[in-house]
């Protein structure tokens, strides 16, 4: 397992409005085209991300998954959730 890629989601979702776009129609189809475990892969899918925390991805770039409302996630949900990792987290 490579965390980089769980990473490089966070950061092409701030910076390839294409990519994003893909993530929003069609989450499946997007992370298809990604180098991911099964367990990244089913993490992402759910909004999981503490396990996603847990497994080494940045907080940084898994809010920014948040910021633009892909893979379920919004920035209420995503607080409410990576504080149950680190309940020092605060954004």
């Amino acid at each position: 397992m490579s965390i980089y890629a769980v990473n490089l989601i966070g950061r092409r979702t701030l910076r390839d409005e294409e990519f994003r776009q893909r993530l929003l129609d069609d989450p499946e189809a997007a992370l298809a085209e990604l180098d991911l475990d099964d367990a990244e892969r089913e993490a992402l899918l759910a909004g999981d991300v503490v396990r996603l925390y847990e497994m080494g991805a940045h907080e940084y770039l898994l809010m920014t998954l948040a910021r633009f409302g892909v893979l379920g996630l919004d920035l209420q949900t995503y607080n409410e959730r990576i504080r149950r990792a680190d309940p020092k987290y605060v954004y």
